[in-house]
């Protein structure tokens, strides 16, 4: 009997590949520059992660701890490396987001990325910080939370979605093996409705700050900090509401 293990590989490859497919450069510094490309071309950037911090709202500290937690077999220069292109990756932005232009970026982020560390209290309070500095200094920068009681929270993997000037529209999502884009129209308007989906119930901007500033003070206070505030926790309630000036998708 023949062995038919090549035709059923085969078999798995979508017929319009060309259109989809893993990025180039796995997780490594490569894929990071094709992604720092992607951002300089899009006006309009959507990032959805149920766990943690986008990696265009990372700190330094944070990114090495995340490369770190996802391979920890991961050599010390390689960690370093992957660090490096990250963080040139978040500067570029912002400085995009600084300089004039229409160009605007959305984040939804589940609410375990906020009270989830991959690092010590310290740094992880630095993160917080950095994530409520970029709000008040960066208005075409939106981030919104998911409670994690939301009925979609943890359900939709991370991904992003790239308008480009030209009209073009990439799809990219992060998993365990490396990203993967999609141009297909189909898959964009998938990723598109998810969106919409999870701004539904997201909070919204004002009490997204509040509960962000409330998970900075206990982790201040966990990492021996005197917190601001000496509150107890605020629950975190789910609010449904429909995303801020969204254009339409494609």
């Amino acid at each position: 009997m023949q062995d038919d293990s090549d035709d059923i590989i085969r078999a798995l490859r979508a017929p319009d590949q060309r259109s989809c497919g893993r990025m180039a450069g796995g997780m490594g510094a490569t894929a990071t520059d094709r992604l720092t490309a992607l951002d300089a071309a899009a006006e309009g950037l959507r990032v959805w992660n149920p766990m943690l911090i986008p990696g265009l709202l990372q700190t330094t500290l944070y990114a090495t701890a995340t490369i770190k937690a996802r391979t920890p077999s991961l050599p010390g220069d390689e960690v370093a490396v992957r660090m490096q292109s990250r963080l040139f990756r978040s500067e570029n932005f912002l400085r995009r987001m600084a300089e004039p232009g229409d160009s605007h970026a959305w984040f939804i982020l589940g609410e375990a990325a906020l009270t989830q560390s991959v690092t010590n209290a310290d740094f992880h309070a630095h993160q917080l910080e950095h994530l409520l500095g970029i709000i008040d200094t960066y208005p075409r920068v939106r981030v919104r939370v998911l409670p994690d009681d939301a009925s979609t929270a943890g359900n939709i993997e991370p991904f992003s979605i790239h308008a480009l000037a030209n009209g073009s529209r990439v799809g990219h999502l992060e998993t365990i093996v490396g990203g993967w884009y999609t141009t297909r129209s189909e898959d964009v308007t998938r990723l598109y409705s998810a969106f919409a989906v999870l701004g539904k119930w997201a909070l919204e901007p004002q009490e997204t700050e509040r509960v962000i500033e409330q998970c900075l003070r206990e982790c201040r206070a966990r990492s021996g900090g005197a917190p601001d505030s000496p509150s107890p926790r605020t629950a975190i309630p789910t609010v449904a509401c429909s995303l801020p000036a969204l254009p339409p998708a494609p």
